[in-house]
């Protein structure tokens, strides 16, 4: 059996200085540690920088591991830990945006030792997963898969469901299948329940029209508008129907109008028309 530490062993890394860091947070929604990682790297190092023990040995190396969506443990790097202070009054966390002040703040700088295996090795971490930081030597553990590249598998259009905050975050492989379609969506209040159908038509797909909420929260829609002037909300966002990209406009808008009377978003949703 292959195990992580062989692999250090390989690199003349020595095991004995490696620390173990197994990244999944009760606080944020599972896979999301894993989007930030792929798609806004300065967010999620400066996460993994802070920590509110003081867990990491200056002077060692830290071997990050994510959990995905499906509770894959995912490497992302073999990192020095290089010096460590405290955050200063004011501090805030990058992804939780909770206060950090005087947690300990490390400097990690990424080695270029395993960087083949980033974004590619899987291991088994074991049933132990309250205990996320580990010492190499005592933990070898069996490497599951060494992959290509690793990235969650798209749900498909039915069962696609996230917050409207998360879609910056998307994996490059859901954007991609997102930005190839137009259709009918759904945007759900999450404090109200109120509900918004809109489309994606023209030169626009689904992920574009949705990245204009994201960015300002209403994308220039009246409805939503309104109900932003009673302060920032926070939607869902699904997908009611895909069409092909060659369907006419006037169709899509035929089509959303029958999922706004089949839902009343306009009698007791955010449709203004």
């Amino acid at each position: 059996m292959l195990t992580f530490n062989d692999l250090l062993a390989l690199e003349d890394v020595e095991v004995a200085s490696v620390r173990l860091v197994r990244h999944q947070d009760s606080r944020l929604k599972p896979g999301r540690l894993y989007e930030a990682w792929r798609n806004d790297r300065d967010a999620f190092e400066s996460y993994q920088s802070v920590q509110g023990m003081d867990k990491f040995r200056v002077g060692g190396s830290i071997a990050g591991f994510v959990a995905t969506e499906a509770q894959k443990t995912v490497f992302v790097g073999l990192y020095r830990v290089e010096s460590v202070d405290r955050c200063p009054p004011g501090s805030t966390d990058a992804l939780l945006k909770h206060d950090t002040s005087g947690h300990f703040r490390y400097q990690l700088a990424l080695r270029e030792e395993l960087s083949q295996y980033i974004d590619r090795l899987v291991i088994e971490w074991g049933a132990g997963t309250r205990s996320w930081v580990q010492l190499a030597t005592n933990q070898p553990k069996a490497i599951l898969e060494i992959a290509d590249q690793f990235e969650p598998r798209f749900p498909g259009f039915r069962d696609f469901v996230r917050p409207l905050e998360d879609i910056p975050m998307l994996p490059n492989g859901w954007q991609q299948v997102l930005r190839s379609v137009k259709g009918i969506y759904l945007l759900v209040d999450l404090e109200s329940g109120d509900q918004y159908v809109g489309s994606a038509k023209g030169a626009e797909s689904l992920f574009g029209r949705w990245m204009e909420y994201a960015i300002n929260g209403h994308g220039g829609n009246l409805g939503l508008r309104r109900a932003a002037s009673r302060g920032a909300r926070r939607y869902q966002v699904s997908v009611l129907e895909v069409v092909d990209e060659n369907t006419p406009d006037a169709t899509i808008e035929q089509i959303e109008s029958h999922w706004k009377n089949k839902l009343l978003s306009r009698k007791f949703g955010l449709n203004a028309n």
